[in-house]
């Protein structure tokens, strides 16, 4: 899937959506595998969705900036 993302949109979305899933796989262990969920996984979850969330409003910004100009 990450191979069509490059080839259709781009290698830098492909690699947001890798980081946003690799913040959701973990939740998903705790579900359904009952994994154990410690704070090294809580941070990194967080830093992967602030990334993610960065990278969303940074093309919001740019795309208000361009319809101002």
């Amino acid at each position: 899937g990450q191979i069509g993302l490059v080839f259709i949109v781009s290698s830098l979305f492909s690699e947001v959506i890798a980081v946003f899933s690799m913040s959701v796989i973990p939740i998903a262990a705790v579900i359904f595998f009952h994994d154990k969920m410690d704070g090294i996984k809580i941070i990194a979850m967080l830093l992967a969705f602030w990334g993610t969330f960065s990278y969303i409003y940074q093309h919001y910004i740019d795309d208000v900036n361009l319809k101002k100009t």
